[in-house]
This record gives structure tokens, sequence and C-alpha cells, in this order.
């Protein structure tokens, strides 16, 4: 007489069951506080980030090739912001070809792309790096994104942008500075203004107020006094 196989116990399948569930509940909580995957399109969520977490590109290397052709137009802190992008595109990417149940990410729009790097550097690096984890329809769409985002870098290279606005108040006073920094401002603030030794507030940053703050100046204070 045959004996049939055991079927699999139910605690083990309620075990799986809450653990999707804690899954699920992490990546709502991190989703709502603007975290995990936040900008990108991860596809499965939170497990399928898990699952491409380890394939990242080596950021010096690919600053080295924008330092070699972009080095006399853009600064570091526009190679930062390529290589992060980039980094987002390729998860977003890898977690699409993981997830059978979703289309594969159409091509982006091949014409008229710059390319201020030559594709077959760019395809280069990346296979060296990416090649075990990707497809060659996946380095294609990372290479044409790649092009883009370095193009409008160059069109509006970060040390061109204006310096920010920052409101700093004193005990009597309130100062509205436009440097690259917070520690110039209030250097700005001391150098024009010496009589002002006490603590400045930053109360703004970036143009943006910070919040339930409300600047309200006297025209007749901003006025030039009448001539004697």
């Amino acid at each position: 007489m045959t004996q049939s196989l055991p079927t699999q116990p139910k605690a083990t399948s309620d075990k799986a069951a809450r653990h999707q569930r804690l899954l699920e509940l992490v990546e709502a909580e991190d989703a709502a506080n603007g975290e995990v995957g936040c900008g990108r399109d991860l596809g499965k969520g939170l497990s399928g980030y898990l699952s491409i977490r380890g394939v990242v590109l080596d950021d010096e290397q690919l600053k080295s090739l924008l330092r070699e052709h972009l080095g006399h137009i853009l600064m570091e802190p526009d190679f930062d912001s390529i290589t992060t992008q980039i980094q987002h595109r390729l998860e977003s990417l890898v977690v699409q070809s993981l997830d059978s149940s979703s289309s594969s990410a159409s091509l982006l729009d091949s014409t008229n792309i710059i390319e201020h790097i030559p594709t077959e550097a760019l395809k280069e690096l990346f296979q060296s790096q990416l090649a075990e984890f990707c497809s060659e329809a996946t380095l294609e769409q990372l290479i044409q994104f790649s092009h883009q985002i370095i193009h409008k870098a160059v069109l509006r290279p970060r040390h061109t942008w204006s310096n920010p606005i920052w409101v700093l108040r004193s005990e009597t006073q309130i100062y509205i500075a436009q440097t690259a920094g917070i520690e110039e401002a209030i250097a700005k603030v001391k150098t024009q203004h010496p009589q002002e030794t006490g603590k400045l507030e930053v109360i703004t940053v970036g143009g943006i107020l910070a919040p339930d703050q409300v600047i309200s100046l006297d025209t007749n204070l901003l006025q030039s006094p009448p001539p004697k």
C-alpha cells in the first residue's frame, strides 16, 4: 500500500504569508516617508529592490569617463548627479526585467541623441560591470538614458545655477542674502553688519520658507532716507 507524501505544513505557508505581509507593510511605510525607491519604478516594490541592491555601477569609473570627456564643462556636483540618476535608472530596468508580470520598458527615443561621450565607451564600461545582470536590450536602454541625462547636464551645468536665497533672523533684524552656502550667508551678514554679534536663525533655504514662517517687512523701513 502506497503512502501519499505529506502535504506542506500549514504553519509553513502561514509563515510565508506573514513574511509577505511584513514586506508589504514596510514598503508602504517607506513609501509614505518618501524613502525606499522614491522616484523610481521598482516594479515588485521592496522585494524587487532588495533583489537588485547589489547591482551597482562603479561610480569612480563612470566619473573618470565623465571627467575625461566633459571635465572642461562640468564639475563634481554634475558628475554626482549624473551617476546617481544612471544608477536609479539601472535599478528600475533590472527590476522590470525580473518582473514577468510587467511589460518590458520601451526604448527611449533614440532620435537626435547627442553623444558627448562615445556610445562605445559607455557600452564598454557598462558591459564590464553589468553583463552578468543585464541583457543587451537593457544595456542599450541604459546607454540611451545616459546620453540624455548627460546632455541635460551639459545644457545647464550646475555652476551656472543661481545661488540659493537665505533668510536669517536675529533678535531685532531680518537679513536676506544670496550665497552658495549658509556659512557664506552668515559671513556676508557679519561683514556688512558688524554690529550684529548675536545668533542668527535660518528661516529659509533655497528660497523656500521654513514651515509656518511668514516674513513681514515694513516697506517704509526699506525706503532710502530723504536727503539732508
